[in-house]
């Protein structure tokens, strides 16, 4: 008895028990990391003139739940933009309403619910909506930047990274 229990340490010691319950086959194996849910804004064109339209987009790609509802604050300069509209992504052509109000100069709450649409599935990719800004800029000179940004993700896109995006433009005189 005692040579069994002497031959099974030393199998277990050396790793020589093939299939052993809760033994990794390897030290160095490991799990595949679990992507995040990502989000990006994507304006274009990044550079316009003034009176020109720029759409910001905002894309998303990996959520681990469906989207049924979701909302978002945009920040700009209002001195280099006017706000005209917020329309549908290509993930929320179908849904019920996808919009935006100013809540003060330059600060935008943008949101969306499907009504009786399909959620967007696991793993989508693709944009929410399009914001789309008039150029103003009359203040500033050629060449001066400007960020839009997107923070204050709420509802469906509370589990999203980065926890501020931005995309730059340029003024172009």
């Amino acid at each position: 008895m005692a040579l069994r229990k002497a031959a099974l340490s030393i199998l277990l010691a050396f790793g020589l028990l093939p299939g052993f319950p809760g033994c990794k086959k390897s030290p160095t194996e490991t799990s595949p990391p679990i992507a995040e849910p990502t989000i990006a804004l994507l304006c274009s064109p990044s550079t316009a003139k003034p009176d020109e339209i720029v759409s910001a987009s905002v894309y998303i790609k990996g959520n681990l739940k469906e989207i049924r509802v979701f909302g978002l604050d945009m920040t700009f300069d209002a001195e280099m933009f006017r706000f005209q509209e917020v329309r549908r992504g290509t993930l929320t052509g179908a849904w019920a309403e996808v919009d935006g109000n100013e809540v003060g100069p330059g600060n935008l709450r943008v949101g969306g619910f499907l009504g009786g649409a399909a959620a967007i599935p696991v793993k989508s990719e693709g944009t929410l909506a399009e914001i789309r800004l008039k150029v103003t800029g009359t203040k500033y000179s050629n060449g001066q930047q400007s960020q839009i940004c997107i923070k204050q993700y709420t509802d469906a896109l509370a589990e999203f990274k980065p926890s501020s995006v931005c995309s730059t433009f340029t003024l172009k005189k």
